[in-house]
C-alpha cells in the first residue's frame, strides 16, 4: 500500500488510477510537493519524497515510481520535459468510434506516460442541435458525453481538445441533403455561402461547448477540391489560396467570438503556393507580407513518413516563414493495416521529434489515425504511444529506453507489441514504403488473385510460423488479453488464407488433377474455418473498446470472405463435374501495378478485394 501525502483527495485517487496495474507490493510512504517543472522522484526505504511541476508531471512521476518500486527499495529519478505540450491525437471518426469507457482508459494510459493533451479528432461525430443528420448512424457522440471525457482528462493533467473539420473531409457530413447548401464537392464546403457560415457558426459552438479548454483544432487540411465543385459553377475559376485564406479568416473570425484559440494543418499553404502542386514542397517559402496576412491561427506541421532528420528541420524552417505558432505532428501508424507499423513508426518518430527539439518547436502531437475501416484496435498504439512520450524526457531514444518505460509505467513487457511489426514487414529492416502483406492477402480473392505475383517474392509461410509461436509465449495485462487472442487468430487466418490462395491457383494448370482440387477444396474450407473464428474474435474486441457503429463494415468485409469461400467450394465442385472452366484462373500473370513501391506493395480494401466498383 503506498500512502500519497502532500496530495487533495482527488489527487491521490487520479494516481491512484493511473498506477493500479504496477503498485509494489510493499508498504511505502510518498511525500509530494508541486515545484516550478520537472520530476525528481527519491526513495529509501519505505519513504519516497516526489516533486512535480504539473498533474500531468504527478501522473507519470507516480507511474515511474510505482514501476521502479516493484525492483528496487532505493534509488533517485529526475526528468525534466523537452516539450510544453506533449499531446496525442485519438481518430474516432473512421468508423470505429470509442466508447467513452475506453477514452478514459486511454486517459489514464497517456497520463502515465507523461502526455499533457488529448486532441480528439471527431469530424461529424459529436451533436449539432442545429443540424441532425450531423453523425446521423455513426455513433456521435452527445455533449454530454464529450463534456464527462473533458472533465475526466482535467483529473489526470490532461487537457482534452477538440478536432473538427472546416473545410474539407466532411464528406460524412456532405452526403446528406440536409446540408446540400454548404456542399461544394462531395468532401469540401462551399466557401463564401451565407449557409455555410450558419453551419460553421453552430459546428464551431457545438464542437468547443462541451471541453474545459479554449483550444480547438479547425482541420483545413487536403482539400484538393477547394472551388472545383458548385462554387465554380456559381463563381468561375478562383485561386485555391484565396479561397482558403477567406475560409480561414471566416472561421478563425467565429473561433474569437466563441473565445478560442485556433490551430489548423499547414498542408495546403504549400501545396496551393507550389507549382508542382505538392504538398509541403521544399521549393516553397513565404515572404513576411504573407505571413502578415494571415490571421492569427497555430500551424501544426503533420508528416509520418520521413526517416531522416534534415527533412523535418527543412520543413520547420519554412513553417516559422508562416507562423511563429508552430506545432508538429508525428504518427503512430494505426491506420490503412491490421496492425501498427511499428518499425516505419520508430524511424519517423525518432526523425521528427529530434528535429522539432532543434527547431524550437515546443508542441508535438502524436497522432492516431485509424483510416480505412478501424481496423487496428486502440491498444494496440500503447507501444507507440510510449516510444513519442520518451522524447518528452530524454535525448537520445533507444528502443531499450522505450521499453522499459513502457515496462516501469505500465507494468507490461512490450514483446507483444513488437511482435506486431512482424505481420506486414517483410524487409528486415525499416517498412519504409508501408507495406500491408496481411491486410493484402487477407482480401485477395481466391479466383481473382491479382496480388499472387507480388506476393511471390516473400516466405509467408516461414515468417509467420514464426510469429505464431512466438505469439503463444506472450504476457499482457488481462484487459489486452482479447487484442492478443485476435492477433494470433489473424495470423492463423492469413497462414491458411496464403495456402488456400496458392492451392486454388494450381486449379488454373492445364493438367491440374482431382488430387490438387481435392486439396484446393480442402484447403480453402480450412480458411473458411478460420474467418468464421477471427469474424468472432474481432467482434468480441470490437465491443470491448468500440460502440456498435462500424462493425457492420468489418461483418460486411469478413462475412464477404467467408461467403466467398463458400461460392469457391461450389465452384471447384462444378468443375470437377465438368460445368465451370475457372477461367480468372487462366487470366494473365501480371504484378499488381498500383501502390507497389514497395517489396510487396499496399491497398486499400476496396482497392484489393476486387477488380470492380464495390458501388457507383
Amino acid at each position: 500500500m503506498i500512502t500519497w501525502q502532500g496530495l487533495t483527495t482527488d489527487q491521490v485517487q487520479a494516481v491512484q488510477a493511473v498506477c493500479t496495474a504496477i503498485m509494489p507490493a510493499s508498504d511505502l510512504t510518498v511525500e509530494c510537493q508541486q515545484v516550478t517543472t520537472g520530476i525528481h522522484i527519491q526513495r529509501n526505504g519505505d519513504q519516497a519524497r516526489l516533486t512535480y511541476g504539473s498533474m500531468a508531471e504527478l501522473m507519470h512521476g507516480a507511474a515511474l515510481l510505482c514501476g521502479q518500486s516493484r525492483k528496487a527499495t532505493q534509488f533517485d529519478i529526475q526528468q525534466q520535459p523537452r516539450f510544453e505540450v506533449m499531446a496525442a491525437m485519438l481518430d474516432v471518426a473512421r468508423n470505429g468510434v470509442p466508447t467513452v469507457a475506453m477514452i478514459k482508459q486511454i486517459i489514464r494510459q497517456l497520463a502515465s506516460m507523461g502526455y499533457n493533451e488529448l486532441w480528439l479528432y471527431l469530424e461529424d461525430l459529436f451533436e449539432i442541435p442545429e443540424a441532425p443528420y450531423f453523425g446521423r448512424g455513426r455513433g456521435r457522440y452527445q455533449q454530454t458525453e464529450l463534456h464527462e471525457i473533458a472533465l475526466y482528462g482535467d483529473r489526470f493533467g490532461v487537457t482534452i481538445v477538440p478536432a473538427v473539420q472546416t473545410l474539407a473531409h466532411l464528406h460524412n457530413a456532405l452526403k446528406w441533403d440536409a446540408h446540400a447548401a454548404v456542399k461544394d464537392t462531395d468532401d469540401t464546403l462551399l466557401v463564401g455561402a451565407p449557409a455555410t457560415k450558419d453551419f460553421l457558426t453552430n459546428l464551431l459552438r457545438a464542437a468547443s461547448a462541451p471541453f474545459t479548454t479554449n483550444k480547438i483544432h479547425v482541420g483545413m487540411d487536403e482539400a484538393y477540391q477547394l472551388g472545383r465543385g458548385r462554387y465554380l459553377d456559381q463563381n468561375g475559376f478562383t485561386d485555391q489560396e484565396k479561397l482558403i485564406l477567406q475560409q480561414l479568416q471566416l472561421v478563425v473570425s467565429l473561433t474569437q467570438k466563441l473565445g478560442l484559440k485556433a490551430y489548423m494543418w499547414s498542408d495546403l499553404w504549400f501545396t496551393f503556393a507550389s507549382s508542382k502542386h505538392e504538398m509541403y514542397d521544399p521549393d516553397v517559402h513565404f515572404d513576411p507580407a504573407f505571413k502578415a496576412s494571415l490571421p492569427p491561427v497555430g500551424q501544426v506541421y503533420w508528416d509520418y513518413y520521413h526517416e531522416d532528420e534534415q527533412t523535418y528541420r527543412e520543413r520547420f524552417a519554412q513553417h516559422f516563414e508562416l507562423s511563429d505558432d508552430v506545432a508538429f505532428a508525428g504518427g503512430i501508424w494505426t491506420w490503412s493495416a491490421l496492425a501498427p507499423n511499428q518499425s516505419k513508426m520508430l524511424a519517423t518518430i525518432d526523425a521528427g521529434l529530434k528535429a522539432a527539439k532543434a527547431s524550437g518547436v515546443q508542441q508535438v502531437v502524436a497522432t492516431m489515425w485509424f483510416d480505412d475501416g478501424a481496423e487496428v484496435p486502440f491498444s494496440a498504439a500503447w507501444y507507440g504511444l510510449q516510444a513519442f512520450a520518451t522524447y518528452q524526457y530524454y535525448e537520445d531514444v533507444t528502443p531499450a529506453m522505450i521499453d522499459t518505460e513502457y515496462t516501469m509505467t505500465q507494468g507490461e513487457d512490450t514483446t507483444f507489441y513488437r511482435l506486431l511489426d512482424q505481420f506486414d514487414n517483410f524487409t528486415g529492416k525499416v517498412n519504409v514504403d508501408a507495406d500491408n502483406v496481411s491486410k493484402l492477402i487477407l482480401y485477395e480473392d481466391l479466383m481473382l488473385q491479382r496480388y499472387r505475383s507480388n506476393l511471390a517474392v516473400i516466405d509467408v509461410e516461414t515468417q509467420y510460423q514464426d510469429l505464431m509461436t512466438k505469439l503463444d509465449q506472450v504476457h499482457v495485462h488481462q484487459e489486452n488479453q482479447l487484442m492478443v487472442t485476435f492477433y494470433k487468430q489473424l495470423a492463423q487466418t492469413i497462414l491458411v488464407k496464403q495456402r488456400a490462395l496458392k492451392a486454388v491457383a494450381t486449379l488454373g494448370d492445364s493438367d491440374s488433377t482431382q488430387s490438387q482440387a481435392d486439396s484446393a477444396r480442402a484447403a480453402v474450407t480450412s480458411c473458411q474455418h478460420a474467418l468464421e473464428q477471427l469474424l468472432r474474435d474481432f467482434r468480441a474486441l470490437w465491443q470491448q473498446q468500440r460502440r456498435g457503429n462500424g462493425f457492420e463494415v468489418i461483418d460486411v468485409r469478413l462475412g464477404g470472405q467467408i461467403a466467398r469461400c463458400e461460392t469457391v467450394i461450389w465452384r471447384i465442385d462444378e468443375w470437377l463435374a465438368g460445368r465451370d472452366d475457372l477461367a480468372e484462373l487462366r487470366e494473365p500473370l501480371l504484378p499488381m501495378d498500383k501502390h507497389n513501391n514497395g517489396l510487396v506493395g499496399h491497398g486499400l480494401y476496396k482497392e484489393i478485394v476486387s477488380a470492380c466498383e464495390l458501388s457507383f
